[in-house]
């Protein structure tokens, strides 16, 4: 995504009637999370794995049709806190999908099948894998600078977040949800319905 800048004269043209200066606030957004259109040249896989997941962590990184390289590490990392949870521990060889996971003593082969299949059911990461593969590793930091900028229209970053906040933000499950929990996660008691579709907006589109 490329950024758009607008001189400061064209700004004070269109703000003239309530003052030169004034922050302009972005329009509403209507957008459904759960009613997602794929128009890339791997469309058909994107959407395969939209539909297989309810994380909304993964979603995330997934709307926009292309998989960075720390995006990437995120979701194999969710997919090994998924099988830690359950006592295995997991070790990755290259990144195409080679495996290992190992479970403690007693765990049945079924127990074992089940447990792997809901962590793959969670992260879609075989699709992810794929994904990765196909989209190349350049990690896009031009579309986080778009991606920060079309929060902060819609007063959802701090005006003063960088792209290397974003970055270190969202990564982190914890930082992500104290920051941006309240427009993904509708279990959360502040959720903001208003501003939630704006949020998905951006992440699919930054210059919504």
């Amino acid at each position: 995504m490329r950024k758009t800048f607008t001189s400061l004269s064209a700004l004070c043209i269109v703000a003239m009637l309530a003052g030169c200066g004034q922050s302009q606030s972005a329009q509403p957004v209507d957008f459904d999370k759960n009613d997602v259109t794929f128009t890339g040249a791997n469309s058909i896989t994107y959407e395969k794995a939209y539909n297989s997941t309810k994380s909304d962590v993964v979603r995330k990184i997934l709307i926009d049709e292309h998989i960075t390289d720390a995006e990437f590490d995120q979701i194999r990392q969710l997919y090994a806190d998924c099988l830690g949870e359950k006592g295995a521990t997991v070790e990755y060889e290259g990144t195409d999908g080679r495996r290992s996971e190992r479970f403690p003593p007693g765990v049945s082969v079924d127990q074992i099948d089940e447990y792997i299949q809901e962590c793959v059911a969670d992260t879609a990461l075989p699709y992810v894998e794929q994904l990765h593969q196909l989209d190349g590793q350049d990690p896009d930091s031009d579309s986080v600078d778009a991606l920060v900028a079309c929060l902060k229209r819609h007063d959802i970053a701090d005006q003063a977040m960088t792209a290397d906040d974003y970055k270190r933000i969202v990564t982190d499950p914890d930082l992500d949800d104290e920051y941006f929990g309240k427009y993904f996660n509708e279990q959360r008691s502040d959720y903001d319905a208003e501003k939630s579709p704006a949020y998905w907006a951006c992440n699919a589109n930054p210059n919504s």
